[in-house]
This record gives structure tokens, sequence and C-alpha cells, in this order.
């Protein structure tokens, strides 16, 4: 109840304020928890550690401290979808790899989307529903259902559709199979077909992709300089030639290029980073 009533808080301060004083209101926080320790501190420079394979030093403590404001940032934004039109944010996104997206969206079939928590994913999510995709989201539920409800009211209002229950396999596979699209993220674990033992959500979403014949779209958004934001789609992967560690290497290179946008407070599985 307390969390939600923060988010409620948060959401009305980034209604009424300025942008740049809310999000410098929001770093501000982000610092706050960045010096008291917090751990998810120590997760993120392990990850980082990993990924960047550099020792712990004031350089690494750097980069993270800087994603934990890129983390700021990126939740003021996803509350500004709450009063942003369609065409606003088309205009806040520019694409690279566009004849990759128009290729799996003329597909006529399944695709997969798969990403990672960098930049900002949320609006990208939105970005990529307002388009006219039918997007489901394979999203690990907020433990408070207060939040929950609130970040389902935010992203059904951009189209965006929530996997329902769990295990995600079958309602993921019949998605697929009427050829729409399951976005998921690389840098968490997914649940495993049926009842098993969790999966990586790179080999959940190959095999998926093979028992289903959905395409593989790696995709990732940052934010530029500007304060607008790039979407970066890679080359569509035919469901019988997927291998999980060929589209972890291609996220794996986004993630290299922009490790300061990285929000990777859990431990990462192996391979990614």
């Amino acid at each position: 109840m307390l969390t939600w009533l923060l988010y409620l808080a948060a959401d009305l301060i980034v209604r009424f304020l300025r942008a740049r004083t809310a999000d410098g209101l929001a770093v501000g926080i982000a610092r706050l928890a960045f010096a008291l320790r917090v751990p998810a501190r120590r997760r993120l420079e392990e990850n980082l550690g990993r990924l960047l394979d550099r020792e712990p030093g004031p350089l690494l403590e750097a980069t993270a401290r800087e994603a934990f404001d890129n983390f700021a940032l990126s939740f003021t934004g996803f509350l500004r979808l709450g009063n942003a039109t369609p065409g606003q944010l088309a205009k806040a996104v520019e694409v690279h790899g566009a004849e990759h997206l128009e290729a799996a969206r003329t597909s006529g079939r399944g695709v997969i989307l798969i990403s990672a928590h960098l930049g900002n994913w949320e609006l990208g999510a939105a970005w990529l529903a307002a388009g006219g995709t039918p997007v489901h989201l394979v999203a690990r539920a907020h433990p408070s259902p207060w939040v929950e409800r609130f970040y389902a009211r935010r992203r059904h209002a951009w189209g965006l559709r929530l996997m329902p229950g769990r295990p995600f396999w079958r309602p993921a596979a019949a998605a697929l199979r009427r050829q729409e699209w399951v976005a998921l993220m690389a840098d968490r674990e997914a649940p495993a077909r049926g009842t098993g033992p969790r999966a990586l959500a790179c080999a959940w979403a190959a095999a998926l992709a093979r028992r289903t014949g959905a395409l593989v779209l790696p995709a990732v958004i940052v934010r530029l300089p500007d304060g607008r934001h790039a979407a970066h789609f890679e080359r569509p992967l035919e469901s019988a030639a997927v291998r999980a560690d060929g589209f972890v290497e291609s996220l794996r290179r986004h993630l290299q290029r922009h490790p300061r946008q990285w929000s990777a407070f859990e431990t990462v599985p192996e391979g990614l980073a």
C-alpha cells in the first residue's frame, strides 16, 4: 500500500512539475539510493563487471552511478506516458534497422521480440504497440498488487497486453500462432514450459520459436543525448535456425555500447554478462 502511494505521488509530481525539475528530483533520489549502497547497486556493479570485463574500482562505480541516473529518467519517462499522445511518442523515437522491423511486421507470422532492460524499455514497448503491433508482455508481476495494477493500466492504455497467468508457455504459443507478438527480456529468467524449473529467457524464447514457427527479433531502445530515443532492430531470425547464443550475442553488443543505460539490478544469466 505504501509503495502504491509513493507511485501515485511520483505520478502527480511528474504530471505537474516541469520535466527538467521532475527529472532532477528523480535523479537526486537515485543518487541517494546509490550512495546508501542499496542491494541493487551491488548486483548492478557485479553485472557490469562481467559485461565489461572490468574489476571493481572508480570507473566501474561511475558507470553504475550513471545507470542509476538513467533508471530514474526512464521511470519519469514511463510516468509521462500517461499524458503523451501517439504523435508525441512517434517524434521521440528514431528507428535503426527499420527494414528488419518491417520484415517482421509483414512476415505473416508470430514474432518473439527479445530485448533487455536498456534505455527506456517501457517507452519502446508503448511506441511499438502504438504503431499497430499487437504486443503481449511476458513480465514478472510487481510484489505489490496495487503497483502491478498501476503498471497494467498505463500499459493497457497504449495497447500493450500482459501475458495472463503462469506458466506462460501455453498463452504465448497461442498468441504467436495468431501471428501476434510476444516480448520478453533476455536479462531475466523466464519460466520453463509447464511446471518445470526456471529457464534462461533466451533459451525459452528459442524453444518457443522452434515449436510455433515464430520469428525472433532482437531489439533495444537507448536514450540519445538530446533526450529522444533510438530503437535498434536486428535482422529477424528464422525459427528453424534460432539458437539462443546467437541472439544473445547481438544483445550483448548493444549492452557493451551503452552500459550506462543498463538497469541490471538482478543477477543476470550467464552468457549475457
